[in-house]
């Protein structure tokens, strides 16, 4: 994947996570995302696994791409 900041090839590999990844519109102490309206879960807690979602790092401009389009950047989904 190209980096859509900089142009140059951007490095995949993985975020995880003891706990359940989500994207909420603001800073949460308590309660999974599915208690926050608006909330995207990135990948849901495995009690196994963890939690791991695919990312692409571009080292030069220091940004991190998670793709989350029908949950495909969910390692614990079944595909």
């Amino acid at each position: 994947m190209k980096c859509p900041y900089c142009g140059e090839e951007m490095e995949q590999g993985v975020i995880q996570s003891p706990h359940e990844i989500a994207w909420k519109n603001k800073r949460s102490y308590i309660g999974r995302a599915k208690f926050h309206k608006g909330s995207i879960v990135l990948s849901k807690l495995s009690m196994l696994e963890g939690s791991a979602v695919i990312a692409n790092c571009c080292r030069k401009c220091e940004k991190i791409i998670i793709d989350y389009k029908d949950g495909s950047c969910d390692i614990n989904q079944e595909r």
